[in-house]
């Protein structure tokens, strides 16, 4: 022991400046206040701000919730605590090292990806590139798709869905794309197409308002045929058309999609913001 290291005193460990502290927390929610020594504090911040996060997700896009406000009011109060837990994240650390920061690295990809992977199960941001669904979704909007929507209950007539087209056998209908269309016709339903009204088991639909209209007839239609053919939606499958009904490439073209092919179920424009809605 050097005549400069008085017994009974050490060295304390090397630091990062306060500032890391800050990153890392913006890298894993908390993770700056845990690595300082207050791990309860560190686990807290981040099991809450990720589930608050998750719930904003959820809500987004739940249709029994109306309009955007409750979304915006969380994501507001998740901007307020975020910016809080990295106030108190500003406080030294102990240095990781290459190593400790190859880790956390790893450590901090793999839970965001975990948080994204969740959120797509829950919610879906997508934008509509076509005027299919025209008037209810115009072209360049933005709406959120509810892709839990089904987990625990059918698809719905008047529900607007999106769908993939790779499970469709059409040569019509381009692969790798997402559809965005309005459920008609369901499993085991008899459909006809007659005096350009859609009738299901031979009745004239009453709702929602539009599959009540005079437009589905169009020239060179295939399904479900014109005049007197009936034609029955295979177990599984679901006969969809577009609000658009004149300008619309849909399953009186393409024939029922099936159930697997569904993503989830359009609820709520969000963007741009004069047009805002929930959707119906």
């Amino acid at each position: 022991m050097g005549p400069s290291d008085p017994a009974g005193t050490s060295v304390p460990p090397p630091t990062h400046r306060r500032r890391v502290g800050v990153l890392l927390s913006l890298l894993i929610a908390g993770a700056g206040i845990w690595l300082a020594g207050n791990r309860k504090a560190g686990l807290r911040w981040f099991l809450g701000l990720t589930v608050l996060s998750l719930l904003t997700v959820v809500v987004a896009s739940l249709p029994v919730i109306p309009g955007l406000g409750v979304c915006v009011a969380l994501a507001s109060v998740t901007a307020v605590l975020t910016v809080w837990m990295l106030v108190l994240s500003f406080k030294p650390n102990p240095k990781l090292g290459v190593r400790g920061w190859l880790l956390f690295l790893l450590l901090a990809g793999g839970l965001n990806g975990l948080e994204v992977l969740a959120s797509n199960h829950l919610t879906r941001p997508f934008k509509v590139p076509t005027g299919s669904m025209a008037p209810t979704v115009l072209p360049g909007d933005h709406l959120f798709v509810q892709t839990s929507a089904y987990w625990f209950t059918a698809p719905r007539r008047g529900d607007v869905v999106a769908f993939r087209t790779d499970a469709l056998d059409s040569a019509l209908l381009p692969k790798g794309q997402i559809f965005l269309k309005r459920i008609a016709g369901l499993p085991g339903e008899a459909l006809q197409i007659s005096e350009g009204r859609l009738l299901i088991n031979g009745r004239p639909l009453d709702q929602p308002a539009p599959l009540t209209g005079g437009n589905f007839g169009t020239a060179a239609m295939p399904w479900p045929g014109k005049g007197p053919n009936v034609w029955t939606v295979p177990d599984n499958s679901y006969f969809v058309v577009g609000d658009n009904t004149t300008n619309s490439l849909d399953s009186r073209f393409f024939g029922p999609i099936p159930r697997a092919s569904i993503i989830g179920r359009a609820t709520k424009t969000y963007w741009p913001k004069p047009r805002a809605h929930d959707i119906r």
